[in-house]
């Protein structure tokens, strides 16, 4: 077993050539984010990642998605991870589990509607390595955005002090199959 220093060259060496990969697309930080994940589902999907962060109020070029699919139709990629324990589930074939698609731009009703004509994927991840995509209907995730904006905007009219981020869209698994969604 290689000793600590050697293991941290091992690890900054790894590290540095993960960097030097990223830059050939275009992303200076690859762990920014987890940019490295939408990196590999570009790849893998055969998408245009765009370059640098792709949000930003006044951005109407890339607001709301991460990418270009094949025929040019902007795609917002949401990613979560798996524990050890789901892989092995997963595996087997009896993943039970929901995973939250996060949307930080979604809170107010205009910016909801900016996500209208932009495919949705999540990505599932162990590690570094996808697991799953599945495509959630475009449909599902504005009427979810907007629901959850309207429950939020009664408790804040209600004097409760709720945040303007996080607001999400969840996707159930059950026997490795989404209850909602096309698998990639």
């Amino acid at each position: 077993m290689a000793n600590k220093d050697e293991n941290n060259k091992n690890l900054e060496y790894h590290l540095n050539k993960v960097f030097e990969i990223s830059e050939t697309f275009g992303v200076s930080d690859p762990l920014d984010k987890c940019k490295y994940r939408e990196l590999i589902a570009a790849q893998k999907l055969g998408h245009n990642l765009f370059k640098g962060a792709s949000g930003g109020k006044y951005n109407d070029d890339t607001y709301g998605a991460d990418a270009t699919d094949e025929d040019n139709n902007k795609v917002e990629y949401k990613s979560a991870k798996m524990t050890k324990t789901q892989y092995e589930k997963y595996l087997r074939g009896s993943l039970r589990k929901k995973y939250s698609m996060v949307y930080n731009g979604a809170y107010d009703e205009s910016s909801i509607s900016r996500y209208t004509n932009i495919r949705h994927i999540l990505n599932i991840f162990y590690k570094a390595k996808m697991v799953v995509s599945v495509e959630v209907p475009t449909d599902y995730v504005i009427e979810t955005l907007s629901k959850n904006l309207k429950y939020d905007n009664n408790r804040r009219a209600n004097g409760e002090i709720v945040t303007t981020n996080c607001n999400s869209v969840g996707v159930q698994f059950i026997d490795n199959k989404p209850t909602m969604g096309v698998v990639l």
